[in-house]
């Protein structure tokens, strides 16, 4: 298969217009099998995330689960989401779970990565391309305080190699340390520019549509 620029690979093809978005899951979520198991993996991934999180923020930060957007192909059509909204003083940022094992390569698709394991090769989506959506209605929804919204990709498993040419914003887990004190560095001495966590993630709760029944938190 053969392969793109990374210049490449963050070209959009195709404009997304969110319309809508909800968080969290649906009435009845339980007596779907996807689902569930979708809860307990990220239940997991949720508490590798605040191991990491918690110390370096000093629990000033909010996990927002599952967001997911409608764009303008309506209902029954389009529709995006990720794992989780973190919330910080220094910006917003949309998580996705990678969860394939294999080494992670670019495609000739910008909407697609390739995972090679051992002789197999197959395509998945690519997981900031997924993501876009979220990142531009919280964009719109926070565009009056100037808060960065910013999508990135998590992997946890051993398993999963990154090739080089992938852009920094897919990562491995031990990565989100190092990836946070970056983002953060900008903010340092200025402090009357951070943003309020509760403040951002009420105007995100508030944002989004309710599904018929509140999940608790993982």
């Amino acid at each position: 298969m053969s392969r793109r620029s990374r210049s490449h690979a963050q070209t959009q093809p195709t404009a997304f217009f969110p319309t809508q978005a909800y968080l969290g899951y649906p009435k009845g979520y339980q007596q779907e099998p996807s689902l569930r198991q979708r809860r307990r993996e990220y239940a997991e991934f949720s508490r590798k995330l605040r191991a990491i999180f918690a110390p370096l923020l000093l629990n000033r930060y909010a996990l927002l689960e599952h967001m997911m957007v409608q764009t303008s192909q309506g209902f029954s059509g389009g529709a995006a989401g990720a794992d989780c909204v973190a919330v910080t003083r220094f910006g917003v940022f949309v998580i996705t779970h990678i969860r394939s094992v294999g080494t992670l390569s670019l495609t000739t698709k910008a909407n697609e990565l390739l995972v090679t394991e051992a002789d197999t090769e197959h395509a998945i989506r690519c997981p900031l391309w997924q993501a876009a959506p979220v990142v531009h209605f919280l964009s719109a929804l926070l565009a009056d305080i100037k808060c960065p919204v910013e999508a990135i990709a998590i992997t946890a498993e051993d398993a999963c190699k990154i090739d080089f040419d992938l852009p920094p914003s897919i990562m491995k887990l031990h990565e989100v340390d190092q990836f946070l004190r970056q983002r953060y560095a900008p903010f340092v001495g200025v402090q009357w520019s951070f943003f309020d966590v509760n403040q951002i993630s009420a105007r995100i709760r508030q944002g989004c549509r309710d599904w018929d029944e509140e999940v608790a938190e993982a």
